[in-house]
């Protein structure tokens, strides 16, 4: 594993589609960039700039996410996440999450991934 370096970051753009909005995931009735989807794009992004230091074996799984998502995004429209690192604790790594839109930012929180053997996470749940 290489080492998780504080304050890298990445930022992903999304085009929001319909079956991202808020009457279509089933998070409310308006046609705005859901919640739900939002916090997954947050996360998505964290993983994937975690995935960069580990070893192919490794991977991340989400422990923890405190998001507020401050202003609707409409569809056909498009947001960008950025993630980036804060805190290193041994297999906890914390993210400062945000999201923006042409207007300004829409959410932003805090995110936190544990590093796991991907193979031996699997096997101990499907035990279950």
């Amino acid at each position: 594993m290489e080492e998780i370096k504080i304050e890298s970051c990445l930022e992903k753009e999304f085009l929001i589609t319909e079956n991202m909005l808020a009457n279509m995931v089933g998070s409310g009735n308006v046609n705005v960039y859901a919640t739900p989807m939002m916090i997954a794009h947050m996360e998505q992004v964290a993983s994937t700039l975690l995935q960069n230091f580990l070893h192919p074996e490794d991977t991340s799984v989400g422990i923890f996410i405190s998001v507020s998502h401050d202003a609707p995004t409409p569809c056909n429209k498009k947001v960008k996440i950025k993630a980036s690192i804060s805190q290193v604790d041994r297999k906890i790594i914390t993210f400062n999450v945000e999201a923006f839109d042409d207007y300004g930012c829409i959410g932003k929180g805090t995110h936190k991934r544990c590093i796991v053997h991907k193979q031996k996470f699997e096997q101990k749940a499907s035990q279950k």
